[in-house]
């Protein structure tokens, strides 16, 4: 089911007590000089979207929230940014919506992760005003990050932003926007136990820097390691682990 394909009759007559509604939420911002500014949003909605035609029965796709907490990213112009008490009231105002439709279940699939921290925020403020409504927000990457993990070529730090994961996936979902010519590796490679610089790594510390403290082109990572093919089996792979969690999460009382 897709929320912007039905009427709200349509829509009035959805079963949310067998219904999850999927909110994927990306950003618009600099992805370096080979990415689009649509990047996260674009990967989060097709992730979302693939999943939704698994379970078109059990899965109400709600329209991908492009506007992100981004601004790490400022500097680099090409950014749009929404300051996060903005975020949050967006997203808590989207998630009530489906509330008050009757969803039991929401499901925040994020693209971008400057979004993590206020996504936590959201989830703890939408469960204070309803003590019903069962909310996860969760990163794409982390649900993933076994097949994410095997399919990669770089070291750790070659996976950060418009890198060797981005930019496969955005080979895979239309090679004839990325900038080929123009792909080249850059930031702080590399990794601590304190500061990994990784998509699939996590920090014990929490630090927000400015993406021009590391990097010369806002690039993070190896997108020279990037290619279409294995994009697609990326693409697929973290398919099949959001599938499996959507599962998961249908099947909690």
């Amino acid at each position: 089911m897709i929320f912007h394909d039905m009427t709200w009759p349509e829509l009035a007559r959805v079963d949310f007590n067998r219904t999850l509604v999927l909110v994927p939420v990306g950003s618009t911002e600099q992805h370096g000089h080979h990415l689009p500014t649509d990047t996260d949003t674009r990967i989060v909605s097709h992730l979302a979207a693939a999943v939704e035609r698994r379970r078109p029965d059990s899965i109400l796709l709600a329209p991908t929230m492009w506007l992100g907490h981004s601004p790490h990213h400022l500097s680099f112009g090409g950014t749009l940014s929404a300051h996060h008490s903005v975020f949050i009231d967006m997203v808590v105002s989207i998630c009530e919506s489906y509330a008050g439709m009757g969803a039991k279940k929401i499901w925040i699939l994020n693209g971008h992760g400057g979004n993590r921290a206020p996504l936590a925020i959201v989830v703890q403020e939408l469960k204070n005003r309803h003590k019903d409504l069962r909310v996860i927000a969760s990163e794409y990457w982390n649900l993933a990050k076994e097949p994410i993990s095997r399919l990669r070529e770089s070291e750790i730090g070659g996976m950060g932003h418009a890198c060797e994961l981005e930019t496969s996936l955005y080979l895979y979902l239309d090679e004839t926007r990325v900038r080929r010519e123009l792909i080249q590796d850059d930031g702080a490679l590399g990794s601590s136990s304190l500061f990994p610089t990784d998509l699939i790594e996590s920090a014990p510390v929490a630090e927000v820097r400015d993406f021009k403290e590391f990097t010369q082109t806002g690039v993070m990572g190896k997108p020279s390691l990037a290619s279409k093919e294995k994009g697609e089996k990326l693409f697929q792979s973290i398919v099949e682990a959001l599938d499996e969690f959507a599962g998961r999460f249908l099947a909690l009382e």
